[in-house]
């Protein structure tokens, strides 16, 4: 039986669906606070969610927040970094769920928590997706829950944190 190009990728993809995605250059190092270089990245407290740019010709994602000009912006000294980005690279899942159209659109740009995700198992809610331990070679995957309800959850091959000057 022959296969067609299509059919080669989606095995290819589905092969690469259960490696566990890399974090590249940074830990999560708290529920909304990233850790890069010796700089921290708290994006809950004075961080404001920009937006997500699909950027299909590199199978690429990027999230992006940038910060107030005021001394420590990022919740500890030494990070004068305007923004971030977060580059997700070979991007194997994009997720965005809906917001609740009660709150007010100012809490779109607001994540209070960011949780790993089990990606093997299927439930709504990301709290009941997430566990207290993972492994290094755990899969997983990456849900942003803002505080409009708004949930997105991101699975790539790798994600980088990229300071924006």
């Amino acid at each position: 039986m022959m296969r067609g190009p299509c059919s080669v990728a989606q095995r290819a993809r589905a092969l690469r669906y259960h490696a566990s995605m890399r974090l590249k250059n940074f830990e999560i190092s708290g529920s909304v606070q990233f850790q890069s270089d010796n700089l921290y990245w708290d994006i809950h407290n004075s961080a404001e969610f920009e937006g997500l740019e699909l950027l299909p010709a590199y199978d690429a994602v990027v999230l992006k927040w940038t910060v107030p000009k005021w001394e420590n912006p990022w919740g500890r000294p030494g990070n004068n970094s305007s923004g971030m980005k977060l580059y997700f690279d070979d991007l194997l899942l994009l997720k965005i769920g809906p917001r609740d159209p009660d709150m007010p659109f100012t809490e779109d740009g607001c994540v209070p928590q960011i949780l790993k995700v089990d990606p093997s198992i299927q439930h709504d809610d990301p709290f009941m997706r997430t566990r207290k331990n993972w492994a290094p070679g755990d899969s997983f995957r990456l849900a942003f829950l803002f505080q409009s309800g708004r949930v997105i959850e991101i699975e790539s091959e790798t994600v980088e944190l990229i300071p924006i000057t």
